[in-house]
């Protein structure tokens, strides 16, 4: 302990340099340690939910409180800053469900890149016929991939309504494209488009609407579908992974709908997707008990009908929302009253909601939060939205999560597979260094813009970082507009003299949050803890010192990778 305590006030000695590396490697290794224990104890320790689900319909006529509204955003929204927090907490369950819910929207708030609008001819067109042209153009179709991952990340940071981004990553694992092998931005962007227009509305558009998504169809090369040749991918995924689940469905099912796929192609004027005739099987098909001249609406149709349906989706939403263990008698209530309602995914998000084993005890802290919850929801939590949405994005991706492209067709694995060795000390890291960087690049841009003439995509070159004059007159042009929005995403390099000027905000801005969360030390330790932790501390929270540290503490605890 002496030699520790050495080390701390004398870090600058050269003869305690190996120590002091030691000294860290126990630090994080305690911390890795814990962290790993805690998950996987909690994990072997979920079950399934307990108690009537008859009485999980009746809500709480009492007032959630701040650790239900944590809670309820947390599982939802990403997390939520303090006041949102408080106002959520004055609410019963019921009052605050129809809250949220509400907030729900189709359409994006983060303007679309100057490329969304691109079809197929414009696309031929930008590439050309030359291996110049065409060497220019690949160059432009990478630029335009970190910028739709920019803007999506943008669009979770920012949206007024984190609940429909939520339900669009859902969507995006579960009906899974991948960008790599996609290949088209634009096709990847209105797939996107379509999670959140249709995501929270009737399930049966949903699921029309992906049988026929070009992304969705290059991604499982249905648009290489002939009669001759059927192939079997679209159907395999829409049977086992997309509507069905396993054990509800035959081999033989799967060989008759991929006949019903055939023929299904692309349009090269229109980027839409449509049927060939002379390329489609027109013979008669038998899927899930089901006879006809079967295209893909028949197939989908039939689909819909199989008892199976409505609980795979309700099996779905609780481990979104719930745990990794679903209750197999709550979900084929949950199924029920998805087709009562009409396929209605509101009605049935409103039913989990609202549920008792939403709010179960047990349940708190059940779920490993996923590289977009622990980043996206710091971010929202501390109000730091004007940071430069790259930032984030690189550290969301380098903690495993890369955004347009899930790992394979089943999505991402979740649960505790988020965390290993170096993913944990990567979360670490965001926590005790990078957050501090968000908040700073946070006050920059809402000082010092970036210069107009950066181009996006593209990293800041040495350290002079000179600014326009700031009468120069903003561009008419609305594609350098789009270029300059994307180029304020890009991660900025931090100065020295910028970090100690910005630093010293960074802290009284957190001391004004330390005062809003009470008068004593007791009530700004219980609230903190409360707004921040799905459990009680695992670890040593500080009770003095720096407020730096001691918001640190509580974010560095195990429990905060929960949720």
């Amino acid at each position: 302990m002496v030699r520790n305590l050495v080390l701390i006030r004398n870090p600058s000695r050269p003869q305690y340099a190996a120590q002091r590396y030691a000294l860290r490697r126990r630090t994080r290794a305690g911390w890795l340690t814990m962290t790993s224990m805690l998950v996987c104890l909690l994990m072997a320790q979920v079950s399934s939910a307990q108690g009537d689900e008859d009485a999980a319909a009746e809500a709480s006529p009492q007032p959630i409180g701040i650790h239900g509204a944590s809670h309820l955003l947390g599982r939802t929204t990403f997390g939520a800053p303090l006041e949102e927090l408080q106002m959520y907490a004055a609410l019963t369950r019921a009052e605050a469900v129809k809250m949220l819910l509400g907030t729900l929207v189709t359409e994006s708030s983060t303007p679309l890149p100057s490329w969304a609008k691109y079809l197929p001819p414009d696309i031929a067109k930008l590439r050309g016929k030359t291996e110049q042209s065409r060497k220019v153009f690949q160059k432009e179709s990478r630029r335009w991939r970190t910028e739709l991952r920019s803007w999506w990340t943008r669009e979770l940071i920012s949206s007024p309504s984190p609940l429909t981004e939520r339900l669009v990553l859902l969507w995006h694992g579960h009906f899974t494209s991948e960008l790599t092998k996609v290949r088209s931005s634009q096709a990847m962007l209105r797939q996107n488009q379509m999670f959140r227009r249709l995501g929270s509305g009737d399930f049966r558009k949903l699921l029309h609407a992906v049988a026929l998504d070009p992304a969705m169809s290059i991604y499982l090369d249905m648009r290489r579908s002939t009669r001759e040749k059927p192939n079997e991918n679209f159907a395999r995924e829409l049977l086992e992974l997309y509507g069905l689940g396993e054990g509800n469905y035959t081999e033989e099912d799967i060989k008759e709908a991929a006949r019903a796929f055939t023929g299904y192609r692309i349009d090269a004027r229109r980027g839409v997707v449509r049927k060939v005739p002379r390329r489609h099987d027109l013979g008669e098909k038998t899927v899930l008990g089901a006879k006809g001249r079967f295209g893909v609406t028949e197939v989908i149709d039939a689909v819909l009908a199989h008892e199976a349906c409505p609980k795979w989706i309700s099996r779905r939403f609780w481990i979104e929302f719930v745990s990794p263990t679903p209750d197999e008698e709550v979900l084929a209530s949950w199924g029920t009253h998805l087709s009562e309602n009409n396929w209605h995914l509101t009605a049935l998000l409103e039913k989990v909601l609202l549920s008792d084993a939403f709010w179960s005890e047990q349940h708190r802290g059940s779920l490993v939060k996923s590289p977009v919850d622990l980043v996206v929801g710091t971010i929202r939590c501390f109000e730091l939205e004007d940071a430069p949405a790259g930032a984030a994005l690189r550290t969301i991706s380098r903690l495993g999560q890369v955004l347009f492209d899930p790992p394979n067709v089943a999505g991402w694995p979740g649960g505790e597979q988020w965390i290993d060795a170096t993913t944990l000390l990567g979360r670490r890291r965001f926590i005790s260094a990078e957050l501090q960087n968000l908040s700073i690049l946070c006050l920059m841009n809402q000082e010092q813009p970036l210069p107009s003439d950066r181009a996006p995509g593209k990293e800041p070159e040495g350290d002079t970082g000179e600014s326009d004059d700031p009468q120069m007159e903003p561009p008419s042009d609305p594609a350098m507009v789009a270029r300059m929005d994307a180029s304020k995403e890009v991660p900025r390099r931090i100065k020295m003299r910028d970090r100690r000027k910005y630093s010293a905000r960074v802290s009284k801005l957190t001391e004004k949050l330390w005062r809003q969360l009470g008068d004593d030390a007791m009530a700004r330790r219980t609230l903190i803890q409360q707004w921040l932790l799905p459990l009680d501390p695992v670890g040593q929270i500080v009770a003095s010192g720096p407020i730096r540290v001691r918001v640190n503490s509580v974010l560095l605890d195990p429990t905060y990778q929960l949720k």
